[in-house]
């Protein structure tokens, strides 16, 4: 039987961590992109009705 080493363990987590805080990352991105926009579009809207 194989079994992993503690070196192997902390590797395995600190990958999981990385992908985690990378998806969160993202994820804010994402979310800073489209609000970013929501308020161009909003101005937009604002200066063609003056």
């Amino acid at each position: 039987m194989w079994f992993a080493s503690d070196k192997e363990v902390r590797r395995m987590i600190e990958i999981k961590a990385l992908l985690l805080i990378i998806k969160l990352l993202f994820a804010g991105l994402v979310s800073v992109t489209i609000i970013a926009f929501a308020l161009v579009i909003a101005l937009v809207v604002i200066i063609s009705k003056q």
